[in-house]
C-alpha cells in the first residue's frame, strides 16, 4: 500500500463541485459536455489516427491498424497495452517471462521474446512519438491516454528500424481548456487496492496542464511451497505529466513526462516437468497449481523508467509546418530470478540493466490539398548496460558450484531521413510514396567469465573478451495506391520493406561458439498488403478486410544451444533462416441502436519458415514460428439501459479466441499452449447525479488456465508463466 499514499492523499477531491455536464466520469470541460450530448447517437465514434504522421480518421488511413481510445479502453479495464490483444487479430502481447513491467510483443507472427539487451525487439513502442528502444519498461500503462494504435505490418519508412512486425503508439491526452479530472478507486479479490487521480488545469489561456498518477497493490495468486510466501503480487506506481503552452497562434509547445516505479514480484515459473536425476535428486513432480513454485531462492524484481519530451508545433504558413520532437529516457532494472524453480537452488540469476537514450526528430509537414508531405531526420543516441551474474549449484555428484557473469555494453547511434508523398490522381485515386535510409552505428563491449567463487574476483575462465564495432545501413521504401469507388469505400495496395538492426550477443561464448562474438546482421521483410475499408453513409457500421503476405530474410532468433556436458545451454541469438507469413484480417464494428454496439475481428496466420539451419541442417521442418496462432478472434457486446430516473446501466461482454501456439522457437511438445478463449464481464452504473460511476468486473470469466510462455531446460526442467486466473473487481469513479 506504500505505493497507493501518495495517490489516496488526493482523495478528498472528490468533495469538489461537479462540472455542469460530465458525461463519462473523469472527463470534465467540453470534451465531456461534447460526449454527453452523443452518447445517445447511433453513429460510430470518429477515432482519428496519427499512423502517417498526420491526423486522419481511421477509416480513410490506407493500412491495417487497429485504434481504441481512452474512453474505450477504461470501460473494458485495460491496465496496460498487453490489452490490447483483445482487439487486435493476429497479434499476442504479455509481459516478458518474469518481468511485470517488460513486453512481449509480437504482430502477424514477428517479435522477440527474450528481452535481453542488445538485441532489438521486432515491434516498436512509442509514446507520444518517441521509441522507447527496449522492451524493459515498454509494457506502458494506458493511464489517462488519448488512445492506443497498433499498425500492423512492417512501418520501415515513417517508423525506422525494428518495426518488422508493427508498432504500438500511446498517446496520452493533452491538457483541456477547462479544469477538471476524475478519481478512481478499486477493490478486488487477491487483495487488490488500486487508486488513480487525474487533474487538468488551465492556468491561463496559453498555459494549460494535466497530471496523472496511480497506484497499484496486489497479492500474488499462488505460493511459494517451500517457504509459504505469496508469489506474483503487484506493487507499482505509474505517474505522467502534461503540458502545452501556445505563446503565438502558430507555435504550440508540449512537454511530456512520465515515470514508472514497478516493485512487483516477479511471475511465478511453474515447472511442468520432472527433471533430470542429476539435477533434482528429490524427484519432486510438477506443481499442483498455475502459481505454486517451489524454490529457496531469494526473488527480487525491481524496475524505475522514466522519460520527458518536448515538441514544437510551428505553423510557418498556412501549409507548411514545423515539428521538432526532443527526448531523454532512462531505465534501471534489478533481478534475482530463480531460472528453474526446483526444491534447491540450481540457477540463480542476478541481472542488473541500465539503459539511456536520447534523441531528437525533426519533421517538416506540408497540406496542400490534392499533394501533402511529411519528411523527416531522425537522430538517435543509446546506450545500454547488463550485468547478469548467475550461481549454478549441481543437486549431487562431485560437481563444483559455476558462478557465471557476463557483462556487456553497446551504444547506439543512428540517423535516418524519411520523406512520404501523397498525391491525389484525379478525384477517387491516391498515390503513397514514402522512402527512409538509415544509417546506424553499434559498438559493443563484452566480458563473459567463469569465476571461482560468488564474491565474482577470481576469474577461473573466460568465455569472451571483446570491443567491436558494426555499421548497419538500410533502405525502407513504401508505395500505395489507394482507391474510392464511393464515398463510403476505400480500397488499397501496398508494397514496404523494413528492417531490424543487426546487434551483438551480450552473452557470448566464445571458447565453445566462436561465431557467437560476431555481430548478427540485420533482419529484413518485403511486405505486400492489400485490403478494403467501409463505412456506412449514416454512421453504424465500419468494416475493414487485409490481404498480407511478407518475406523475411535472416530471422534474428533467440537460441538454445546444448553445451558440451549434455546438461546446460548456451542461449545464442543467431539469423536462424527465412520465413514466410501471410494471412487475412478482418475487423468491424455495428451500432445497431443507441443502447447496442457490437464489434468484433478474426484473423489467420500462416507463418512458417523457408530455411532453419542448426549445425549445418536446415530442420524449418521442425521448428514454428513462435507466438505465431493460426487463428485469432475477438468480440464485443456493449448495451446501455436508460434506468427511468435511476440513471443507467451498461453491461459489456468483450472474448477472445487464440488458436495454439509456442511461445519460443523450442519444439518442446510441453510449452505449447493449445487454443484457448477468454471472457470478461462487466456492469457500470451511472446514477442520475452526474460524475459518479459504479462498475464490478470479472475478467478470466471461465478461469481459463493458459500459458503465455516458458523455458526448457537440457536438464530437463520446463517451466511455463501463466496468465492471471478469474478475478473481480470494485470501481468506484468520481468525475469533477
Amino acid at each position: 500500500m506504500r505505493n497507493l499514499a501518495w495517490v489516496m492523499a488526493a482523495w478528498p477531491l472528490l468533495s469538489l463541485p461537479l462540472a455542469a455536464h460530465p458525461a463519462t466520469p473523469g472527463e470534465g470541460g467540453a470534451a465531456a459536455a461534447e460526449r454527453a450530448e452523443a452518447r445517445g447517437a447511433t453513429e460510430l465514434d470518429r477515432v482519428l489516427v496519427t499512423a502517417r504522421r498526420r491526423a486522419e480518421d481511421a477509416k480513410d488511413v490506407p493500412q491495417s491498424l487497429t485504434v481504441a481510445d481512452g474512453a474505450e479502453l477504461e470501460s473494458r479495464g485495460a491496465s496496460d497495452i498487453s490489452d490490447m490483444a483483445m482487439l487486435t487479430p493476429n497479434a499476442t502481447l504479455y509481459p516478458a517471462r518474469a518481468f511485470n513491467s517488460s513486453v512481449t510483443a509480437y504482430i502477424r507472427g514477428v517479435g522477440q521474446f527474450d528481452p535481453i539487451w542488445g538485441m532489438e525487439p521486432g515491434v516498436a513502442v512509442y509514446i507520444d512519438d518517441v521509441a522507447l528502444a527496449r522492451p524493459q519498461g515498454a509494457l506502458l500503462d494506458v493511464l489517462d491516454v488519448e488512445r492506443v494504435e497498433v499498425l500492423r505490418g512492417p512501418q520501415g519508412t515513417l517508423y525506422g528500424r525494428n518495426s518488422t512486425g508493427g508498432a504500438i503508439k500511446v498517446v496520452t491526452r493533452a491538457p483541456g481548456p477547462e479544469f477538471g479530472g476524475k478519481a478512481v478507486l478499486t477493490l478486488g479479490d487477491y487483495a487488490r487496492r488500486d487508486a488513480k487521480l487525474v487533474l487538468n488545469v488551465p492556468l491561463s489561456e496559453t498555459l494549460r496542464m494535466r497530471l496523472a498518477a496511480a497506484g497499484y497493490d496486489r497479492d500474488g495468486y499462488g505460493r511459494n511451497l517451500y517457504t509459504g510466501a505469496r508469489t506474483g503480487g503487484r506493487d507499482a506506481a505509474v505517474a505522467r505529466f502534461n503540458a502545452t503552452w501556445t505563446p503565438a497562434g502558430a507555435v504550440e509547445v508540449r512537454f511530456a513526462w512520465d515515470r514508472t516505479r514497478d516493485r512487483s514480484g516477479p511471475r511465478p515459473a511453474r515447472r511442468l516437468a520432472i527433471p533430470d536425476p542429476r539435477v533434482d535428486p528429490d524427484r519432486i513432480p510438477p506443481d499442483p497449481g498455475r502459481y505454486d513454485v517451489r524454490s529457496e531462492a531469494p526473488e527480487k524484481l525491481a524496475l524505475d523508467n522514466e522519460g520527458a519530451s518536448v515538441t514544437v508545433d510551428w505553423d510557418v504558413r498556412p501549409d507548411w509546418r514545423l515539428r521538432s520532437i526532443s527526448a531523454w529516457r532512462r531505465g534501471d532494472s534489478q533481478a534475482v530470478m530463480d531460472m528453474e524453480s526446483l526444491s534447491r537452488p540450481y540457477w540463480v540469476l542476478y541481472r542488473d540493466f541500465a539503459e539511456r537514450q536520447r534523441s531528437q526528430e525533426f519533421q517538416l509537414h506540408h497540406d496542400g490539398g490534392r499533394s501533402r508531405l511529411v519528411a523527416g531526420l531522425y537522430l538517435f543516441d543509446g546506450t545500454e548496460a547488463g550485468d547478469g551474474r548467475s550461481t549454478t549449484i549441481p543437486q549431487s555428484g562431485n560437481q563444483a558450484p559455476l558462478f557465471n557473469r557476463p557483462t556487456g555494453r553497446i551504444r547506439t547511434r543512428s540517423a535516418a531521413l524519411y520523406a512520404d508523398w501523397l498525391r491525389g490522381l484525379g478525384g477517387t485515386w491516391e498515390l503513397d510514396l514514402g522512402m527512409r535510409y538509415t544509417v546506424e552505428r553499434k559498438r559493443a563491449t563484452a566480458f563473459n567469465a567463469f569465476y571461482t567463487d560468488g564474491s565474482y574476483t577470481v576469474v577461473r575462465m573466460v568465455n569472451a573478451d571483446f570491443t567491436d564495432t558494426a555499421d548497419f545501413r538500410e533502405p525502407t521504401p513504401r508505395v500505395a495506391l489507394s482507391w474510392r469507388p464511393s464515398a463510403d469505400t476505400l480500397l488499397y495496395a501496398q508494397a514496404s520493406r523494413g528492417f531490424k538492426a543487426g546487434s551483438y550477443n551480450v552473452r557470448a561464448n566464445a571458447a565453445a561458439y566462436p561465431e557467437s562474438v560476431h555481430p548478427v546482421d540485420s533482419e529484413t521483410v518485403v511486405a505486400y498488403e492489400a485490403g478494403a475499408k467501409y463505412a456506412s453513409p449514416d454512421g453504424r457500421v465500419q468494416a475493414s478486410l487485409a490481404l498480407f503476405h511478407n518475406d523475411y530474410r535472416d530471422i534474428q532468433l533467440s537460441v538454445f544451444v546444448p553445451e558440451d556436458d549434455g546438461v546446460g545451454v548456451f542461449p545464442d541469438f543467431r539469423n536462424a533462416g527465412d520465413g514466410v507469413t501471410r494471412g487475412i484480417e478482418l475487423e468491424w464494428q455495428l451500432r445497431a441502436t443507441d443502447r447496442l454496439r457490437w464489434s468484433g475481428h478474426v484473423g489467420y496466420l500462416d507463418a512458417h519458415y523457408t530455411r532453419y539451419m542448426d549445425g549445418g541442417v536446415d530442420i524449418s521442418g521442425s521448428r514454428r514460428f513462435p507466438n505465431a496462432p493460426r487463428w485469432t478472434a475477438g468480440t464485443s457486446l456493449v448495451a446501455e439501459f436508460p434506468l427511468r430516473g435511476a440513471g443507467r446501466l451498461r453491461a459489456r461482454v468483450d472474448g477472445r479466441y487464440q488458436g495454439g501456439t509456442w511461445p519460443t522457437t523450442d519444439a518442446e511438445p510441453l510449452l505449447r499452449q493449445g487454443g484457448y478463449a477468454l471472457w470478461n464481464a462487466s456492469l457500470a452504473w451511472t446514477p442520475p447525479r452526474p460524475g459518479w460511476e459504479l462498475a464490478l468486473r470479472v475478467d478470466n470469466l471461465t478461469d481459463t488456465w493458459y500459458r503465455t510462455t516458458g523455458f526448457a531446460y537440457q536438464t530437463g526442467v520446463v517451466t511455463g508463466y501463466y496468465g492471471p486466473p478469474r478475478a473481480w473487481a470494485l470501481t468506484v469513479t468520481r468525475g469533477f
